[in-house]
């Protein structure tokens, strides 16, 4: 009963919360535009964390690490049919995102990827900015992910 009041209250506050603290500037603005532009998992992973620190850097948090994997997302198949697939993990500062897609296995679509990233680092800014003992996916969460996408996306 405990865990769930307190799920309770975590889930209340995140919901509650729609907008980021976050202020971008022109060097985040840019790495985000070079990463829309990349397709390798390299070169995603160098501007990746090159975009975190700047996001970290400007919120005052210490920034998470960024792994990306030239491999197929994690996933499930029933009948040869896609039932799971997961874009992307966030661990205890670290971002873990698979640079190809879960059947096909093609370069993960460039504004999907920096979705997944910005949907990891969301998680991280739940932890360090709010305080959340958990980060959970509410609308509010969501609506703090829109933000900091429309923020770092608007004049791209």
């Amino acid at each position: 009963m405990v865990w769930q009041q307190k799920n309770q209250t975590v889930y209340k506050k995140s919901n509650g919360i729609k907008d980021t603290k976050f202020i971008p500037n022109k060097i985040a603005t840019n790495y985000t535009k070079r990463l829309l532009d990349s397709k390798d998992a390299a070169e995603r992973q160098i501007l990746g964390q090159k975009l975190l620190n700047e996001i970290s850097q400007s919120l005052a948090i210490s920034t998470p690490r960024l792994t990306v994997h030239d491999k197929r997302q994690n996933h499930s198949l029933k009948n040869g049919k896609l039932m799971r697939k997961t874009y992307g993990t966030y661990k205890t500062g670290n971002i873990t995102i698979n640079n190809k897609t879960a059947v096909r296995q093609t370069v993960v679509a460039s504004k999907t990827f920096l979705d997944t990233l910005i949907h990891e680092f969301m998680h991280h800014y739940d932890y360090e900015i709010l305080k959340l003992s958990t980060s959970l996916h509410t609308a509010g969460f969501y609506y703090r992910l829109g933000d900091m996408m429309k923020k770092l996306t608007k004049g791209i």
